[in-house]
C-alpha cells in the first residue's frame, strides 16, 4: 500500500484535509462505526479520493491507502513524529510536553531515547545526571501497550522506574473505574500512572 507514485502535492493537499476531518471528529474517541462512514465519505469526496484514484489503480485500493498509511501515522503525527506531522493543522502535545506538565519544568527527555509504538523515552531530572526514568505515553485503551515495554524491561532485570502517562482528555475523561484497574495495575507491576489533562 504504501508504494503508490502519489506525487508529494497530492499527498499534501489529500492528508491535510482528512487530519482536519479528523480533528474535527475527534477521531481517537470515535467508535468503529463512525471511522468507517469517514473512510466511505473519504473515497468518495472528489477532494480525497477522487485526487488518489489516478495513482493507487483502482477505487478499492483507496480505503486501505487511507488506512495503513496516514491515519496509520494519525496519532504519532498529531504528536509531532513521522513523516505526516507536517500536515497537522491542530498538533497535540509532544511528549516532552507531556513529560513538563506531569512531572514539572525539571524534567527534560534524554536526546536521541524516544522511540514508538508506544510512544516513549527516557527521561531525567535536570542536575540529577545518573537517575534517569522510562516514561511513556498513550490512551487509557492502549494500557496493555503502554505496560508492556516496563514488563519486558523487569525480565530483564532493568531497574529504572517506569511512569505511565495516561493522556486523559477533556472531552472523554478516564473513568474512575478505569482509573481503579489502572491503580491496581500499577501497584501490581511496581510503576507509576500519571494522568495528562488533554484539552
Amino acid at each position: 500500500m504504501t508504494d503508490y507514485k502519489i506525487p508529494p502535492a497530492v499527498e499534501k493537499a489529500v492528508v491535510t484535509r482528512i487530519y482536519a476531518q479528523a480533528d474535527e471528529a475527534q477521531w481517537p474517541h470515535l467508535q468503529d462505526a463512525d471511522r468507517t462512514r469517514l473512510y466511505r465519505e473519504w473515497t468518495e469526496d472528489p477532494e480525497i479520493g477522487g485526487r488518489l484514484l489516478d495513482f493507487v489503480g483502482q477505487r478499492a485500493n483507496i480505503r486501505p491507502w487511507l488506512k495503513d498509511c496516514p491515519m496509520k501515522e494519525y496519532e504519532r503525527a498529531r504528536r509531532g513524529e513521522g513523516k505526516y506531522a507536517k500536515y497537522v493543522t491542530r498538533p497535540a502535545a509532544t511528549l516532552e510536553q507531556m513529560v513538563a506538565a506531569t512531572l514539572g519544568p525539571g524534567w527534560k527527555v534524554v536526546p536521541g531515547t524516544t522511540r514508538q509504538k508506544p510512544m516513549r523515552a527516557r527521561i531525567r531530572e535536570v542536575g540529577t545526571e545518573e537517575e534517569e526514568r522510562h516514561f511513556v505515553a498513550g490512551t487509557s485503551a492502549n494500557l496493555k501497550h503502554l505496560v508492556w515495554p516496563a514488563i519486558l524491561d523487569r525480565s530483564t532485570g532493568e531497574t529504572w522506574p517506569w511512569m505511565i502517562c495516561v493522556v486523559d482528555p477533556f472531552r472523554s475523561p478516564v473513568s474512575p473505574e478505569e482509573k481503579d484497574e489502572h491503580r491496581r495495575v500499577a501497584e501490581f507491576l511496581g510503576v507509576r500512572v500519571v494522568y495528562f489533562n488533554e484539552m
